[in-house]
């Protein structure tokens, strides 16, 4: 006789992408729930993009300069594209910050701040289950493109060579970019005043905070940039 059992036995398979069990044994590869979640995750993106507090045009500036600049460290054309369409996804975690925290048109006070870093590590959440390999990337520039080469950023604290290279370059590509923006907080300043800021520094920026080797591809590769329209 057998054994009475309250618990029904498990006749599925793992998946081999994400691990999740429940998948029918003789299934077909995509037959997983997490078959969609590239598919949902780019829904969520091109909202993301559109509501971007920023402007809709600042992320995707973004990735055109980090893949110039790329392309003066050598960088081949496949990886380019990967890191221009994943960077444009470096401030994907702004979605989820509480309401309220973004849009100010003041310096934000340090609570403000405080709440504000956290995009890092809540846009590399967002995209942690990602499949595809260039929101791999995304998620991997979404956690480190605030970190700096001389140990002063967030969220880690991370130095030099310890930062991935992409989110290296993503850093100089977005501070640029942002420079030449206009914000609630601040006018828009002109290609020259924008780099004087990263090769000299102000009152705000550092170059000892940017990768050497990503402002001599700026400097380099400055009036293909300067051309980029804003």
């Amino acid at each position: 006789m057998n054994a009475v059992t309250l618990i029904t036995p498990d006749r599925t398979a793992a998946c081999p992408q994400c691990g999740r069990r429940g998948v029918p044994a003789d299934a077909l590869a995509g037959d997983c729930l997490c078959a969609a979640h590239d598919e949902a995750l780019e829904g969520l993106v091109s909202r993301a993009v559109a509501i971007d507090p920023e402007g809709r045009d600042h992320p995707v500036r973004v990735g055109l300069i980090a893949a110039i600049l790329a392309e003066s460290l050598g960088i081949d054309a496949t990886q380019r594209d990967m890191l221009r369409r994943a960077a444009v996804l470096h401030d994907i975690g702004k979605m989820a910050l509480p309401e309220g925290v973004l849009g100010h048109s003041h310096v934000l006070n340090p609570a403000a701040r405080r709440v504000m870093e956290r995009h890092t590590v809540l846009g590399a959440s967002i995209l942690a289950h990602a499949r595809a390999p260039w929101m791999q990337l995304a998620a991997t520039i979404a956690l480190n493109h605030h970190e700096r080469w001389d140990g002063s950023g967030y969220p880690a604290g991370l130095a030099g060579e310890d930062i991935p290279l992409a989110a290296r370059l993503v850093a100089v590509a977005d501070v640029y970019d942002a420079l030449r923006s206009d914000r609630p907080y601040k006018g828009p300043l002109d290609h020259q005043a924008a780099l004087a800021a990263l090769f000299t520094g102000d009152d705000r920026i550092a170059p000892a905070q940017f990768d050497p080797q990503v402002l001599a591809a700026l400097r380099t590769r400055e009036a293909e940039i300067g051309a980029i329209p804003h």
